[in-house]
């Protein structure tokens, strides 16, 4: 199970990114120059909340696996915050993915429910970018990128 849910979370990155650029780019092409809320710029919004919070969910289920970085993090918090990978996947990761989350998920309701034009693509542009910065510091960008090949060909990977 933590090994299909470490694959899944590591695959699916790259999903929130897609999905991440196409909000940022609609929200903030509307709010630099004005135009109408339109069902697209609901749909990347929506697309972006939807694929974060599966990621998000996959995340939770390598968290609450008896294995893994964050377990051995928490066994021992205090030794944990002087090695680099535990540090990260034990607070670090977890605790920024949060607060992202919900900035997406504020932005994604406050831009839903503005009256105004200009606010939704305002709410939208400030939360998603917000968001997206946390995202891209929380990636572990040294981790290995093709997991399932390297577990499959025996390289250990944590």
């Amino acid at each position: 199970m933590y090994t299909l849910a470490l694959t899944l979370h590591s695959y699916t990155r790259w999903l929130v990114i897609i999905a991440m650029l196409w909000a940022l780019v609609m929200a903030w092409s509307g709010w630099l120059r004005p135009r109408e809320w339109t069902q697209w710029d609901n749909r990347a919004g929506l697309f972006f909340s939807t694929i974060f919070s599966i990621q998000f969910i996959l995340g939770v289920i390598l968290v609450l696996q008896p294995v893994g970085f964050a377990q051995a993090a928490w066994r021992d918090m205090g030794a944990a915050m002087q090695v680099r990978d535990l540090r990260f996947f034990g607070l670090e990761h977890p605790l920024q993915m949060i607060i992202a989350l919900t900035l997406v998920h504020l932005g994604r309701a406050r831009s839903r429910k503005a009256t105004v034009t200009s606010k939704k693509f305002r709410w939208a542009a400030i939360t998603f970018t917000i968001a997206s910065l946390l995202v891209l510091a929380a990636i572990p960008w040294w981790r290995p990128l093709l997991r399932a090949i390297t577990a499959y060909i025996g390289i250990p990977i944590g």
